[in-house]
């Protein structure tokens, strides 16, 4: 009597186990639709100045504008020392004659870090990132006491 109910019994058991088993041999890759390239534009109160002198303090006013993205950072530096460092668009800072290494001109370098908009997971992340830089030729004047 046993036997008639083990028969039925196996084969519910086979489709019970078979359908617990997935294997899947090919791969599904996906490439990412990338969103419109971002558009930056980025001005300073410096733009129309040649050289500005430094002898007390120079304020530098800066607006970013990006369509198609989000801004991450802004990192401002002078002979390599960051004097600056931002995540806003619109802002300002002073520089100082003590910000460069020598007196006379340098280099104020304003580095821009903005969302690539590729929609990789990276991006998604916001850990992938784009920049532009903008330099500007600054006269540190110091005066000796």
């Amino acid at each position: 009597m046993l036997k008639p109910r083990l028969i039925l019994f196996i084969p519910v058991i086979v489709s019970l186990i078979s359908g617990c088993i997935y294997s899947d041999f090919g791969s599904h890759l996906v490439e990412p639709i990338a969103d419109e390239p971002p558009v930056i534009s980025a001005t300073t109160n410096l733009d129309t100045m040649y050289n500005p002198v430094v002898s007390d303090s120079l304020k530098v006013i800066y607006d970013i504008d990006i369509r198609n993205g989000e801004l991450y950072y802004l990192d401002a530096s002078v002979s390599n020392f960051q004097v600056y460092d931002s995540d806003t668009t619109q802002g300002s800072f002073w520089l100082y004659p003590n910000d460069a290494q020598v007196p006379g001109i340098d280099t104020l370098k304003l580095k821009i870090y903005y969302s690539s908009n590729t929609n990789s997971l990276a991006d998604v992340l916001g850990i992938e990132a784009l920049n532009i830089s903008l330099k500007y030729a600054i006269d540190f004047h110091r005066t000796i006491r």
